[in-house]
């Protein structure tokens, strides 16, 4: 019975168990570590507010801003209304360009087709254009007359109608920017599909408002096209049939029936 009372942990004053100092100095050590990598912690995160502070201040910097801006492939479109549609006048900085954003809005241009930016630090934009090309011309609303391309856009209003584009009879065409009525595109449709030897002679594309489609080629009848629809075949039968038939005599053409088409005589 005394062994085993010998044996028994050493207690202190008043029945509680004595730490052995060893435990002791184990748990202050790791409160200590624990105090130091909350004190590493707060410093790394201190460092990073400090250098995200500084760099955000840097892109402030009148040495960031858009000093220049490139314009490339544009031939239609004037570089001040490029960069007015950009949001590049005003030396921006070039970290609010957002490149996306900045070739939709350049994109809304009449005559652009595609917009690419690309940022070049410390402050050079560059914004490379692709332009839609003219495919005929179309009576506008206000007077005067309209240059369109093979969607329907709308590029420019001018006076007088170029001699080499073809001319769509169709609704009037709006503003440049918007796109024609659907009749005009039907037209466009067959002007686009039109061959190389076709294309040379047409001088006008009408259509009707019950949707047929009449072609005026240089010296050949009026041709009668029908709706746009089986655009290719029809174009194929009034080729051949350009190709091999007198014209003499001849006052219309109907192609509305690729697989029949008729020639019609005075």
């Amino acid at each position: 019975m005394t062994d085993l009372q010998d044996k028994s942990p050493p207690t202190a004053l008043g029945g509680r168990l004595r730490m052995d100092p060893r435990i002791r100095e184990r748990r202050v050590a790791v409160k200590r570590d624990e105090g130091r990598r909350r004190l590493r912690v707060l410093l790394v995160l201190g460092g990073l507010a400090t250098a995200i502070g500084v760099a955000y201040g840097v892109t402030r910097s009148p040495i960031l801003d858009v000093d220049r801006v490139l314009v490339k492939g544009a031939t239609f479109t004037a570089s001040e209304e490029i960069n007015r549609a950009g949001g590049l006048v005003g030396r921006p900085q070039l970290a609010d360009v957002e490149p996306t954003e900045v070739a939709l809005d350049i994109e809304r241009l009449p005559w652009v087709e595609q917009a690419t930016v690309v940022r070049h630090w410390p402050s050079t934009v560059e914004v490379q254009i692709v332009e839609r090309m003219a495919l005929a011309t179309m009576a506008a609303e206000g007077g005067g007359w309209a240059l369109v391309d093979r969607t329907g856009r709308v590029l420019v209003v001018q006076e007088a109608p170029p001699q080499e584009l073809a001319q769509v009879i169709a609704p009037a065409a709006p503003a440049p920017g918007r796109q024609v009525h659907p009749a005009a595109q039907a037209g466009l449709s067959v002007v686009e599909a039109l061959p190389a030897a076709l294309s040379q002679s047409l001088e006008t594309v009408t259509v009707a408002e019950d949707d047929t489609i009449l072609l005026g080629l240089k010296s050949t009848p009026t041709v009668t096209f029908g709706p746009a629809e089986q655009v290719r075949p029809k174009l194929v039968a009034l080729s051949t049939l350009l190709a091999r038939v007198d014209l003499r005599g001849v006052k219309g053409i109907d192609v509305r029936v690729p697989t029949a088409p008729v020639v019609t005589r005075k």
